[in-house]
């Protein structure tokens, strides 16, 4: 419940026992008992209004457990051979029996990776958790549009087999072919097929790119979109912490007069890279209008 209380104040939503208890599928009559423990945990604070805010102590808990999650979904996988659709419910039970160190010794076992199975981001020990800049394939799929899938949700788990077995997993480009009013026809591959718009809610996307190419190739004044960071695990994590998330919007600022760094403006922010950083971030330049 806790992490659902993350990912509710993180999206900007209204933080409360009913909001809460909707998104993980509960009755409204236990509204007040799920608010009432975090409330005991100290892990939220709730004002006279019933709104409720997380408290540091409930950040640092709720970031720690959607690391160990992700990791131990990222084991599973790689070296237990699970399937995907199955490592969900086994990460959320192993991630309550971890310490922050042996987190850690996870994490290092595995090589610092950047992401989990199913595309969201693993973050680094004390980070936030970035949010990719997606949207849902439910919205976006209109006919003729190019996409690539970031990432699937993790419940539930006999839709995002049947999704898997399709052929829809992070990293997969798409074409829609048509809309219906509750279908979407998906062109994957040489393959036409058929997917709900229901489905299709739970499949998070963006914009295929026509020409992807190194962010340091640019000059300055160029609006571009984040496609892909290449690199190891330790590297993608830096980037994704600094705002060069998949799907984000980057300007050119400017250059150092031998080139190096490069300011670049992301999320609000100015972020200076090195040369070398920005060449592992592949973007597409977008139309100035």
């Amino acid at each position: 419940m806790l992490k659902i209380a993350y990912a509710l104040q993180e999206s900007g939503y209204a933080l409360n026992g009913k909001e809460l208890v909707r998104s993980a599928g509960l009755p409204q009559s236990l509204s007040r008992e799920v608010a009432g423990v975090l409330i005991a945990f100290k892990w939220v604070e709730e004002n006279a209004q019933g709104v409720m805010r997380l408290t540091k102590a409930g950040e640092a808990r709720a970031r720690e457990l959607i690391r160990a999650h992700r990791l131990w979904e990222r084991y599973l996988v790689d070296r237990k051979g699970m399937p995907l659709e199955g490592i969900h419910a086994e990460a959320d039970r192993r991630e309550h029996e971890m310490t922050p160190q042996e987190t850690k010794s996870l994490d290092i076992e595995l090589g610092y990776p950047a992401w989990d199975p199913h595309g969201h981001v693993i973050p680094a020990h004390g980070r936030r958790v970035p949010s990719l800049e997606t949207r849902r394939l439910s919205e976006v799929g209109i006919r003729g549009s190019r996409l690539r899938i970031l990432f699937l949700d993790d419940e539930p788990a006999p839709l995002l087999a049947q999704l898997i077995t399709m052929g829809l997993k992070p990293g997969v480009e798409i074409e829609i072919i048509n809309r219906e009013f509750d279908i979407l026809q998906l062109k994957l591959d040489k393959k036409v097929i058929p997917l709900a718009i229901s489905a299709a809610n739970h499949v998070s996307v963006i914009p295929a790119p026509a020409l992807a190419v190194q962010l340091d190739e640019l000059p300055m004044g160029s609006r571009v979109r984040v496609v892909e960071i290449e690199g190891s695990g330790k590297h993608q994590r830096r980037m994704l912490d600094m705002g060069f998330v998949p799907g984000s919007e980057v300007t050119v600022i400017r250059k150092a007069p031998l080139g190096d760094p490069i300011e670049y403006r992301v999320k609000g922010t100015a972020v200076a890279l090195r040369q070398k950083d920005a060449r592992s971030i592949l973007v597409e330049e977008l139309e100035i209008g």
